[in-house]
């Protein structure tokens, strides 16, 4: 089932940590940013999220710059 999810907060990394942030979903649910890539194309765009969480990995999508994403049930 896919899901998609509004509001999900971007927690920038810093320089100590070798991920690219944290995505949190609500209600404690956080998730480290393990990957990012970054599609763009005749104004259409397509950010993919790879994210890890107690040794679970996700693949996440994004067609708004990180406004909404898109994913299978966490």
């Amino acid at each position: 089932m896919m899901i998609e999810k509004t509001k999900v907060n971007w927690i920038p990394a810093t320089g100590e940590f070798l991920n690219h942030g944290w995505l949190d979903f609500g209600d404690n649910d956080i998730w480290i940013i393990t990957d990012i890539h970054s599609w763009d194309d005749f104004g259409a765009t397509l950010d993919t999220f790879f994210i890890e969480k107690d040794g679970e990995r996700k693949e996440i999508y994004s067609q708004d710059e990180g406004e909404t994403f898109t994913f299978e049930a966490l």
